[in-house]
């Protein structure tokens, strides 16, 4: 079945990827700001502005990644894709529009009200009523778009990726809609209020985020690679448990909280099964990348791809890690949530975003990715720099602990120790934001057209003619 191409999609889709690369670039300055405070603390003598201060900067660096870039670039590549996978157009390219617009327009707000007055103190929800229903309203449109062709048309196609976005595309709603109606409703007092906020932050992460993930890890990795996917039993075992479990692993980090010690026990449990799936999908998709250290040095959609998939399996190893009970009441209160926050939102799902939009936007577009020195630039800074952010909060998050366990250990003497490791994350993020300025030149300067389209990475056909066979691996 042919796609016929749309320049409306196309014009939603660019809305989105523009917007995800835009709010990456202006999370990571910010990021870096906020770093500079924690270092030089006297900045806010200097600059003594409420407003862009550390209390207000810091959740707002993680709003801007979560809803901005990653969210938004996930939704316009999965434009791109479900599409050409369904044999199903997009309805009606004007909504699309409008639901890719309302999207941006809710980040700008909730980026306004974080600024002006602070967030909220909710976990994961530092927003305002209106925006969470500029979300809901958007995500209702956009996910109209992406849920058509699951059923009939794609029975053919494999059926991991289909059941990944089937339970993502529930999970946003159904977390975000409940955790508004209990948090704000007043229908969660005391310390379900605190149990609910784990849960919200668990179905944002585990539940959305990783399955929207494993969607373009199982669906593309086979067509550049050119080989299936293993065992389809061991990969619907791992979807149970990821769908099962994900909901729950944020209560395995609520430590000595207002929370039954059961519920934490069940999320350390939790954890620990979900670390069990994500090593079935990790025999799964390693196979597909043995021996094919050349196609990733020349494919830099592969390249991405590859680290994204080792620091799927690196992230949850890590949060098994924390859920266990030692380790759990030692780091609780220290920096290792800023280090699971940079092996989920920079290395994992960075990188797999980073590889979606280089295979799938050429076939959106009808243009190539140049033979540049961006393209390697954007590769190893954003690896070397989320890898440096990573390590550094990890070790000043397990020394932090350890100091703080230790009541013959003053406050001052803490806080010296994590100087040399906020420097470190400090070296990481600059790194990781001339990354994104390298990608951000090459990505905008491919929308313009102002060089001409060689070196295709697209595995689609140029001329948006896809049928739901199409795809091939791609050689540049």
């Amino acid at each position: 079945m042919n796609i016929p191409s749309s320049s409306k999609t196309n014009l939603s889709v660019g809305i989105l990827l523009v917007g995800s690369v835009s709010w990456a670039l202006l999370g990571a300055g910010l990021q870096v700001l906020a770093t500079l405070q924690l270092l030089v603390p006297s900045l806010a003598y200097l600059v003594p502005i409420p407003w862009i201060g550390y209390g207000h900067i810091a959740p707002l660096v993680s709003f801007l990644f979560t809803y901005g870039w990653i969210a938004s670039g996930f939704l316009g590549v999965l434009l791109i894709l479900i599409p050409r996978i369904s044999g199903i157009l997009s309805p009606s390219g004007r909504l699309l529009t409008g639901a890719a617009i309302v999207w941006q327009f809710a980040v700008l707000v909730g980026m306004a009200e974080i600024l002006w007055s602070g967030s909220t103190g909710l976990i994961s929800l530092p927003f305002s009523r209106s925006v969470t229903a500029l979300f809901l309203l958007s995500y209702l449109i956009l996910g109209s778009a992406l849920s058509r062709g699951l059923g009939g048309s794609w029975k053919s196609g494999p059926l991991l990726p289909r059941l990944y976005l089937l339970g993502a595309l529930l999970a946003l709603p159904l977390g975000l809609g409940t955790a508004e109606v209990l948090l704000r409703g007043g229908l969660a007092p005391g310390a379900l209020q605190i149990i609910m906020q784990f849960v919200w932050h668990s179905f944002l992460y585990h539940l959305w985020l990783t399955p929207l993930a494993l969607v373009f890890l199982f669906q593309l990795l086979p067509a550049l690679t050119g080989r299936p996917a293993g065992s389809l039993s061991l990969g619907l075992l791992s979807w149970i448990a990821t769908i099962g479990f994900g909901g729950w692993v944020g209560n395995s980090l609520a430590s000595e909280g207002p929370m039954p010690s059961w519920l934490q026990s069940a999320g350390v449990i939790a954890t620990l099964l979900l670390g069990v799936a994500v090593l079935g999908n990790t025999l799964l998709l390693k196979p597909l990348l043995d021996g094919k250290w050349e196609e990733c040095r020349r494919q830099v959609s592969l390249r991405f791809f590859a680290v994204g998939f080792w620091s799927y399996f690196a992230s949850y190893a890590w949060l098994a890690f924390l859920a266990l009970p030692g380790v759990r009441q030692t780091t609780t209160f220290t920096m290792v949530g800023q280090a699971t926050q940079a092996l989920l939102i920079f290395s994992f799902y960075g990188n797999v975003l980073a590889g979606a939009v280089y295979s799938l936007l050429p076939a959106s577009r009808s243009i190539g990715w140049p033979s540049h020195p961006a393209l390697t630039l954007h590769f190893w800074f954003t690896t070397l720099g989320a890898a440096l952010i990573a390590l550094a909060y990890a070790l000043a998050g397990i020394f932090q602990g350890l100091a703080l366990n230790d009541p013959g250990v003053p406050m001052s003497t803490i806080s010296s120790y994590l100087r040399p490791f906020l420097v470190v994350a400090l070296a990481g993020q600059l790194f990781w934001w001339l990354g994104q300025l390298a990608f951000s030149s090459i990505f905008f300067a491919s929308l313009l057209k102002l060089f001409p389209s060689v070196a295709p990475v697209a595995i689609f056909p140029p001329d948006r003619e896809a049928t739901k066979q199409s795809l091939t691996p791609a050689h540049p």
